[in-house]
Formats: structure tokens, C-alpha cells, sequence
């Protein structure tokens, strides 16, 4: 009998480029399927991913699923994969699952955490989880820009011009943002985001634009002007990946 097996991963991805399989690069995916390999002992490939993380981006909860023959039980899979996995990945928890579940499309929303530091000093013990701004931001401003963004619309503004040209006639760009919050503890401040989906780079690119409303380069309702334009030029920088992180999926 084939099993469905699904796995939540926790990783740091400073040092991997990115979440798929690349050649001649180290990524999670090629990580992860080695490990599986070797348990296994026979060549060893993932069904799905819940998302393709980029460059340096991090994840608590990133979801995938694999089919296997084997007999061998959950716990023992687990403990296998941990000790042969790299220190900056981990399985957080596995499940059988039936046999129709994907981990990319039978996912409801994603969930994901950036982070701001938003001190005149930078942190080393942070520098790798978090985006240093050194400017005061005005969070006000940046939580009124936020509700804009709170609905369904079409973000093409806050994809990458890439992603736009390549795009096949009738792809959508629209998708739905189910909760934008902003808050702050001392000097981190956090942004988390769910939506149904995330077309690439939107979660940075928002961030980036959020980030310029804070320090007064644009106004809250300058949000309403970008989602009618449609177009990458219109939005703010790209946030730096180090700040991002996937916290969970939900199905």
C-alpha cells in the first residue's frame, strides 16, 4: 500500500538559495530528498511543497508530502530524517495523510511573519532573521496603509515585472488578504500577513511599500493608486529576504 505522508519543516534559510531544487545549488528541497534517499535507501523524491520559498527566507511551518511503500512508522521516519537532515533544517512533526492531499493545492491560506529592526543600532544576533531600518517609522500610518490592502484585489503591483511578463493569458493576479496586522515589541517590529495565496515576491514588495509610507516618502492611501495601476513601478523597494518567514499553512 502507498502511503501519503506529510511533513512540517522548520528551517533557517540564510544559507540555502531557496526553497526548490536548483542545479549546482544548495537548496531545502535537494537537502530534504537526500535525506529521504538515504532513509530509504532508494532514490527518494518530495509530491509537493506548500510554497517555493526564495533566497535566505525562512520557515516554521513549511508544509510537503511524500508517497512511500515503506512500513516503517511515523516516529521512526522522523527521528531518521533529523539526524540526517543539515542543523538548519528539522522535521517539526509528520502525519499520514489520505491519499488526495497536496501539499501545495489543498492549501486554504498561508501564513508569514516579517520582521522589522527598527533601531539606530543594528542587532548581530538578529541580523539574519530580521531587516535593520534604522529611520523611525510611523506605525500609524503604515496600520492605515495596511487596511487597503485587507480584501480581494488584484496585486500585479506587488509582484515581480518578471513574473507579469511570463504570465500565460488568463492567469490571475487576484488574490485575498485575510488579515494584515502590524505590531511592535521594544524596537522589533512584526507584519504578519495571511492570505488564500502569494504571487512572488508579494509579501516583500508590500513590506517594501509599507516601509516607505512609514517613513513619509508616500501616504496610506497612496495603497488604493498602486492596486489600480497594476503595474511593478508603482510600489516600493523589495524588502530583503532575511526578514521573511513562512509560519504556517493552513488546510
Amino acid at each position: 500500500m502507498i502511503r501519503n505522508i506529510k511533513l512540517v519543516l522548520e528551517y533557517d534559510g540564510s544559507t540555502f538559495s531557496g526553497f526548490q531544487r536548483q542545479p549546482g545549488k544548495s537548496t531545502i528541497q535537494e537537502a530534504l530528498e537526500k535525506a529521504l534517499s538515504s532513509f530509504f535507501a532508494r532514490k527518494m523524491k518530495i509530491s509537493s511543497a506548500s510554497g517555493r520559498t526564495d533566497t535566505g527566507v525562512h520557515a516554521e511551518g513549511q508544509v510537503v508530502n511524500f508517497r512511500t511503500a515503506s512500513a516503517r512508522e511515523l516516529w521512526q521516519i522522523q527521528k531518521g530524517l533529523n539526524a540526517l537532515l543539515p542543523p538548519a533544517i528539522v522535521v517539526q512533526s509528520i502525519e499520514e495523510v489520505p491519499a488526495d492531499f497536496h501539499a501545495r493545492y489543498s492549501a486554504k491560506a498561508k501564513l508569514y511573519e516579517y520582521r522589522i529592526w527598527n533601531s539606530t543600532n543594528r542587532s548581530p544576533l538578529l541580523v539574519a532573521r530580521t531587516y535593520h531600518v534604522p529611520q523611525a517609522l510611523d506605525l500609524a500610518a503604515m496600520r492605515k496603509a495596511a487596511k487597503y490592502l485587507v480584501g480581494r484585489h488584484d496585486f500585479r503591483s506587488f509582484t515581480s515585472e518578471a513574473q507579469v511578463a511570463k504570465g500565460r493569458k488568463g492567469v490571475s493576479f487576484v488574490r485575498t488578504v485575510k488579515k494584515l496586522r502590524i505590531g511592535k515589541r521594544d524596537s522589533l517590529i512584526s507584519i504578519h500577513i495571511e492570505a488564500d495565496g502569494f504571487l512572488f515576491h508579494m509579501v516583500r514588495n508590500i513590506v517594501g511599500t509599507l516601509g516607505e509610507v512609514g517613513r513619509g516618502k508616500r501616504k496610506p492611501g497612496d495603497i488604493t493608486t498602486i492596486l489600480k495601476a497594476k503595474a511593478r513601478r508603482f510600489s516600493g523597494q523589495t524588502a530583503p529576504s532575511e526578514g521573511l518567514t513562512l509560519l504556517k499553512v493552513r488546510y
